[in-house]
């Protein structure tokens, strides 16, 4: 009774606050997200957590209208092309060769998504925002993390959440190797309290991977954790060694069990472990589906359609007592369910997003500033993510799409702040670009 009265009275006033002020809305709908109060075991009625505070969300930004920044360029482009990959989804249902009705209610979940992102963009309109927006997100990983590791234990969340299963609406892994990156980067280089709450979230974090046994996950965190330190300005390499090392150290000596080692060597011979080998079995009839249907086989009908191309042995019975098999492969998943259009857009966005982020990143010269940390935070997370996909189907995780809409804004936000420095330069004021610890 205590556990639901403490959800459903932060979701209440989550929602009144929004009905005052729409980015509050982008808050709550973040945290109703990662922090996901329907894993938690409690009576409450059934309450929709994320509904609720979505409709509150889409009331709120009705009744306000608020402006959104204005453009830098054309980056807006990134949105159209995801806007027209849903439409696709959406059209494959009149081809699905299974089922529309999968298609369309499928596809309907992604819209939501997609277009509460549409409204983050119009939202979210200076650098304190961002901040603020950023700290929710890691304040909901370490929930998600949290709820994963000790709920588990302690009869708060159901146990058959635990290991690879975790208490997140999507993968768990899949979800939090995209704020790893971010997490390590304020851990050095954020204000104090963003340095003190990355320091708790990070083990936090790092365990909930690892008690996944996804081999996916690790492999995205070593990749990640490479790239951070590649990626970062020469200048900063010392002062983000400390975070790198803790981080490391962690995950390698602390949170890995033996038999965790036993299966995380199976990545260096796949075809000695039957889960892996079974990907490159799934893989094969995966380009001999998209060879039949090249406009795709109707979105989320791979499970459905892919009896047809393996045999019994690789399938496993669903609720509704189908046998099926996922692609496990973000990549062959979207390209069979939406064809070849329907992977070109996607494949758009996320080359976009990334290439945005990448340029956000690059103009900050020998030494990044805030905007740049974070968005360096987000482009790492989406290579690890990108990574992820290949061998698990992490297409559907909704913060990557969120950083589609993120990587917007704070192209906008530096855009906006270059402007005017070079306004100040030109009126010769000395130019001042506050800290990350300021």
């Amino acid at each position: 009774m205590i556990k639901a009265a403490l959800y459903l009275g932060l979701t209440a006033v989550g929602i009144v606050w929004t009905f005052i002020n729409p980015f509050i809305g982008v808050i709550v709908c973040i945290e109703a997200y990662l922090m996901n109060p329907t894993a938690v075991s409690m009576n409450d009625g059934g309450f929709r957590h994320q509904f609720w505070t979505s409709i509150a969300f889409i009331i709120s930004f009705l009744i306000y209208r608020p402006q959104p920044l204005p453009r830098a360029g054309r980056e807006n482009w990134v949105l159209k092309c995801l806007w027209a990959y849903v439409a696709i989804g959406a059209l494959s249902a009149l081809w699905a060769t299974v089922s529309s009705d999968i298609a369309l209610t499928a596809i309907y979940e992604v819209v939501k998504t997609v277009f509460i992102l549409t409204l983050f963009v119009r939202v979210i309109r200076n650098e304190k925002q961002m901040t603020m927006v950023m700290i929710a997100c890691i304040v909901g990983a370490l929930h998600a993390s949290f709820l994963h590791i000790f709920g588990t234990r302690w009869g708060y969340v159901d146990a058959a959440l635990g290991r690879e299963y975790g208490v997140l609406a999507d993968s768990q892994t899949g979800v939090l190797v995209l704020f790893v990156p971010l997490i390590i980067l304020l851990a050095m280089f954020g204000s104090r309290k963003e340095r003190i709450l990355c320091w708790c979230a990070l083990p936090l974090v790092l365990d909930s991977i690892v008690e996944t046994y996804e081999r996916t996950g690790f492999t995205a965190l070593i990749v990640e954790f490479v790239l951070v330190f590649l990626l970062v300005p020469r200048r900063q390499k010392r002062q983000l060694m400390p975070a790198m090392v803790a981080g490391l150290a962690l995950l390698l000596f602390r949170f890995t069990p033996d038999d965790y080692w036993e299966k995380m060597a199976t990545i260096m011979n796949p075809h000695e472990e039957a889960s892996a080998e079974s990907r490159f079995v799934i893989n094969d009839a995966s380009r001999r589906m998209f060879l039949d249907h090249p406009m795709g086989v109707g979105y989320r009908n791979y499970p459905y359609a892919s009896p047809r191309y393996l045999e019994g042995g690789y399938l496993t019975r669903a609720a509704d007592g189908e046998l099926v098999r996922s692609a496990h492969n973000s990549y062959y998943t979207v390209l069979c369910e939406t064809g070849v259009i329907g992977f070109a857009l996607w494949m758009a966005v996320f080359a976009g997003t990334i290439f945005m982020l990448r340029g956000i990143r690059k103009r900050a010269g020998p030494k990044m500033g805030r905007l740049e940390v974070y968005a360096a935070g987000l482009e790492i997370g989406l290579y690890g993510w990108a990574i992820g996909g290949w061998f698990q189907s992490y297409h559907e995780v909704d913060p990557a799409y969120w950083f589609v809409g993120f990587a917007v804004v704070l192209l906008r936000l530096q855009h906006q702040r270059r402007e005017v420095e070079s306004a100040d330069e030109d009126d010769g004021l000395e130019v001042h670009v506050p800290s990350l610890a300021g």
